[in-house]
């Protein structure tokens, strides 16, 4: 290396190091990629009486890169008065009718643009569009906003004898797209409105202003009894260049009101007038529903309060509601979290906060199964047991009076079939608005169903000698039934059974009819010494010829606590003399059921549970007993045995019954 280039590095590295700061403190930021196409103008133009507009624009945007945070529209209306709400939307999200991933838009009017284009003409109005949170993302998209304008006071409406030409221009966009739309609503009059296509002159100018060449445009027209609609498609929208519209409407469509009726004249218009809309009207509207919302739900967790108490203290419970605060706080509480709730479900494009308000409202209206207050209170004093007739036991107690807020009662079914059906109204007339706000209300309906589904009667701790009623009732019924089945089990001929077969078979039924047992059913009441009230029913059965040492056959209810109330346990009960034949007849038997002391010395107790609680299981158990502890009649001719095992087969068979229920 040369020694003077040795001697001197530093300059050599110091004009390159220079260079490179230069750059990056000069360096403009990168800027993301974007591309955007209009795919499409839905527009629609509601027209008042007194000329002024409603412009209603439904843009589809076709997006490349991204994000794209702002949008201007060129050649709106100069007065446009913007309306808040805008938003962009997905396009499979609009044609769903669904909001849930909609991105707020904010509108604003740029200032005016003083310089001339190039042809010498004004500039347009211009709108900037600005999507909120990080923009809009790669895809197609749809532009929701609205503004009102004043067609009369910008002479875009003119008289011309008995008709009105209303002309309109819409935005210009810089790409050309297909089926342009446009939909005009207007008062209802006596003639149709109607397309106004004034053709151009010899030169290629239009003969005055809104006057246009236009092509050949297609027309729809709806009328009703308050408006008229046409709907306007021409095939394209051209390039860079305002779209010109044009009707012809009947000129007593924009005539003013009649002047109202002096006080007294006209009661259905001063009706009328009152129950016209106007945004103060509105909210107070709102407000009068959230008070009535709030004072009716309050009321029945109230009174649904009330009742569950009042009826937990007469079966000797304390009442346990969900939330464990006084009534009154309580009732107050629920209704102003219920009223909160559906106001921000309704106000808010996420439910989540409403909802969690509904489901505390239903926490503070719900009720848990009752308790004992006190570890004793399922004791219970001595007593006697008497026999009642059959008709006197299974005597349909007297329904609880007083029971509007359950819904196991009729009156109960009938006011939450009325308030159910109130809440559908309401989902059916959001519906129409907001289908996701409609969902929402719809399942606020828990906070009825809390009142009415929880703290019901059938929670309440059951009453032994009234709650087995129906069971024991279908009980007798099957255990009749059963026992008389062998009487009408003869066989029908068949056309090829020899006559020897059927003669065996009608014999070996009768002999079943005349072997099978007769029964007496009765209930048995037991009343407490020095109560005059029973505290427990069970029913009876007793064969008119029972083998020596059989005491009684008796069907119980015993009953569990459970989440959502008392739940019964079947039990069948055979007393026998311990050493008797009743006992060595039903030896085998006893093996599925359980053995103790009975009431009496020198008594002895099976007891035998069905597998399941049911009342065929149960009275399956209880005609088989029946059978095994019975006596032929006299003069019965017992059946022959078969075979060697034979006389085997039947104590096996009648075990089998006993235990495959049990």
């Amino acid at each position: 290396m040369p020694s003077r280039i040795a001697r001197r590095p530093g300059p050599a590295l110091l004009l390159p190091l220079l260079a490179a700061l230069v750059s990056l403190a000069f360096a403009l930021p990168a800027r993301a990629w974007v591309e955007v196409h209009v795919a499409g103008d839905d527009v629609r133009l509601a027209i008042d009486r007194a000329g002024a507009a409603t412009v209603e624009h439904k843009v589809t945007l076709k997006i490349s890169g991204g994000p794209l945070r702002t949008l201007d529209i060129r050649g709106v209306d100069p007065d446009a008065e913007l309306d808040p709400g805008s938003y962009a939307v997905p396009l499979k999200a609009a044609e769903a009718s669904s909001l849930a991933s909609a991105t707020p838009v904010a509108l604003e009017l740029l200032p005016p643009d003083l310089r001339p284009r190039e042809d010498g003409t004004p500039r347009p109005p211009a709108l900037r569009a600005r999507f909120d949170g990080k923009g809009l993302s790669r895809g197609v998209f749809v532009l929701f906003f609205r503004y009102r304008t004043d067609l009369m006071k910008r002479g875009l409406i003119q008289q011309d004898g008995p008709s009105a030409r209303i002309s309109w221009t819409g935005p210009l966009w810089d790409d050309g797209y297909d089926s342009a739309r446009l939909t005009v609503a207007l008062p209802a009059a006596p003639d149709e409105p109607r397309v106004d296509e004034p053709r151009a002159d010899a030169a290629g100018e239009a003969p005055d202003e809104g006057a246009f060449a236009a092509p050949t445009t297609l027309s729809t027209l709806r009328r009703s009894v308050d408006k008229d609609e046409i709907e306007l498609l021409r095939p394209y929208a051209p390039k860079a260049e305002p779209m010109g519209w044009a009707i012809r409407a009947d000129a007593r469509a924009f005539q003013p009101e009649p002047a109202a009726a002096p006080p007294g004249a006209d009661v259905l218009g001063r009706l009328a007038d009152a129950a016209a809309s106007s945004p103060d009207r509105s909210r107070t509207l709102y407000l009068a529903a959230g008070a009535v919302l709030f004072a009716l739900y309050s009321a029945l967790v109230a009174l649904k309060g009330r009742e569950h108490e009042r009826l937990a203290r007469a079966a000797g419970v304390a009442p346990r509601p969900l939330v464990p605060i006084p009534l009154a706080p309580r009732a107050a509480l629920a209704g102003l979290a219920l009223v909160a709730g559906v106001a921000l479900e309704l106000l808010l494009r996420d439910g989540t906060a409403g909802a969690a308000l509904v489901v505390a409202a239903t926490a503070l209206a719900a009720h848990r199964t009752p308790r004992p207050e006190r570890a004793g209170a399922a004791l219970r004093r001595p007593g006697k047991w008497l026999p009642v007739s059959e008709a006197e036991a299974f005597r349909e107690p007297p329904r609880a009076r007083g029971v509007y807020l359950d819904v196991s009662t009729r009156a109960g079914k009938a006011l939450l079939a009325a308030l159910l059906g109130a809440l559908g109204a309401g989902v059916y007339t959001v519906a129409g608005i907001s289908p996701y706000h409609a969902h929402l209300l719809a399942l606020d309906a828990t906070a009825l169903l809390a009142i009415f589904c929880t703290g019901r009667l059938a929670e309440l701790p059951a009453d032994p000698a009234a709650r087995p009623v129906a069971f024991l009732r279908d009980v007798a019924r099957r255990v009749r039934r059963s026992i008389k089945a062998p009487a009408s089990a003869a066989p029908r001929p068949a056309a090829k059974t020899p006559a020897s077969a059927t003669a065996r078979a009608t014999s070996a039924a009768a002999r079943a009819a005349a072997t099978a047992p007769e029964l007496r059913i009765v209930g048995r009441l037991r009343i407490p010494d020095g109560s005059p009230d029973a505290d427990e029913l069970r029913l009876g059965l007793s064969p008119r010829a029972a083998l020596p040492g059989f005491v009684a056959i008796e069907i119980g209810v015993v009953y569990a606590s459970g989440a959502g109330g008392a739940i019964g346990l079947p039990e069948v009960l055979l007393r026998v003399a311990p050493g008797s034949p009743c006992e060595r007849a039903v030896e085998r038997l006893a093996k599925s059921g359980r053995s103790s002391r009975g009431r009496r010395p020198g008594e002895r107790v099976l007891a035998f549970t069905p597998r399941l609680p049911t009342a065929r299981m149960t009275a399956a158990i209880a005609a088989a007993l029946a059978r095994a502890v019975s006596t032929p009649p006299a003069g019965a001719t017992p059946t022959k045995p078969q075979g060697a095992g034979a006389s085997r087969a039947a104590p096996r068979n009648g075990k089998k019954a006993v235990s495959a229920a049990a």
